[in-house]
């Protein structure tokens, strides 16, 4: 792997602190009830409940491709503590879905951010599932800064920047031009890896057109570059695009831990959506690009979340008939092999069940 990120899960247990001040309640608990009356006379005292054991510290990999927006419940959990209180140790690693697939096939990784890339695996027979999507629409943007390529159909010929081959960038690529009739096999798709690689080829002129996200375009409109853009592809496509997929074999063995890692990151998505400018604090922490291009993320992101982190079963078939011809895969498995939401419906249900709401 390269560019590894390890972002550590503080863990802070009673036994071993010695001579520090007693930890601060962990965020969203209740405070200390006060010390009980003494019984009435006669009255048999009922002994204290014993508190709950700690759920054991697990430490996982997750990989992912960007630390923007649409990753930043994550980042709220692991910042406010949801993981650390779900005994989650996450350990982040920068990877494409193009990488991070066949190291969650391997087992290097617990789960990847790419969900849509591991479906590209799931229909050639992958023994994963896609358990939760943050978003079902994507946020990205064409754009060109070459004078003579003005439409989509002026890209036959040329070549179209994206992450890596095979990922979300290509799938839409190839869907928004095969939607305005252009044949995809005219045009080059070439892979130019994670980071900024592709904004500083558009800004440069060294490509004529690439797949750019929306801190991406905040950033080349306030370069002073000019360029323009050939497709809204948040508005125009709905698939499968972020989330999460893991192996058959994790939740098998480690559903538990799946739930408990799923229940975090979902405190972290419904602060999100709660408190606009506390998160953008928090991914300013994880992002040097500056304050409006943050927010721009921030904002569209919010207006592509999921409901309940799941997608109706239309939607998934869809997609899944698109990736399909893509990936030259003849027969679509049934979705129910893909796809496994019930981790993230139960937990949404027993949260709303409980009235838990995020505090700041």
């Amino acid at each position: 792997m390269r560019d590894v990120v390890r972002v550590v899960g503080l863990v802070l247990l009673a036994v071993g602190l010695g001579a520090c001040a007693p930890a601060a309640p962990a965020s969203g608990t209740a405070p200390a009830a006060r010390q009980a009356e003494p019984p009435a006379s006669g009255a048999a005292a009922t002994p204290a409940a014993p508190a709950a054991a700690p759920p054991p510290v697990e430490r996982i990999r997750v990989s992912f491709a960007a630390l923007t927006a649409i990753y930043a419940p994550h980042l709220i959990a692991q910042e406010k503590g949801y993981y650390a209180e779900e005994g989650i140790d996450m350990e982040i690693e920068r990877a494409g879905g193009g990488v991070a697939t066949p190291a969650l096939i391997a087992g290097e990784l617990q789960y990847s951010t790419s969900a849509a890339t591991a479906l590209s695996a799931m229909l050639k027979g992958a023994p994963l599932k896609v358990i939760y999507t943050n978003t079902d629409r994507t946020l990205d943007e064409l754009w060109s800064s070459t004078p003579e390529i003005r439409t989509l159909r002026d890209l036959v010929g040329k070549t179209v920047g994206v992450q890596t081959r095979g990922d979300t960038m290509e799938i839409q690529t190839r869907l928004i031009l095969a939607k305005y009739g252009i044949d995809p096999a005219t045009v080059t798709i070439t892979a130019m890896g994670v980071g900024s690689q592709r904004l500083a080829a558009i800004e440069t002129g060294a490509i004529p057109a690439a797949i750019l996200s929306i801190s991406d375009v905040a950033q080349l409109k306030e370069s002073g570059t000019r360029g323009h853009r050939l497709a809204d592809l948040r508005g125009e496509i709905q698939m499968l695009y972020t989330g999460l997929a893991t192996s058959d074999q994790e939740l098998q063995q480690h559903r538990d831990r799946a739930k408990r890692f799923l229940r975090a990151t979902v405190k972290g998505r419904e602060y999100y959506r709660a408190f606009k400018e506390e998160t953008l604090r928090i991914m300013e922490q994880y992002n040097d690009v500056g304050r409006d291009a943050v927010e721009a993320d921030y904002d569209a992101t919010l207006q592509a979340l999921t409901d309940d982190g799941s997608m109706p079963v239309e939607v998934q078939r869809a997609d899944a008939v698109v990736r399909a011809q893509v990936n030259d895969v003849d027969e679509v498995p049934p979705v129910e092999q893909m796809y496994d939401y019930r981790l993230i419906q139960e937990i949404y249900r027993e949260l709303t069940a409980s009235g838990w709401k995020p505090a700041r």
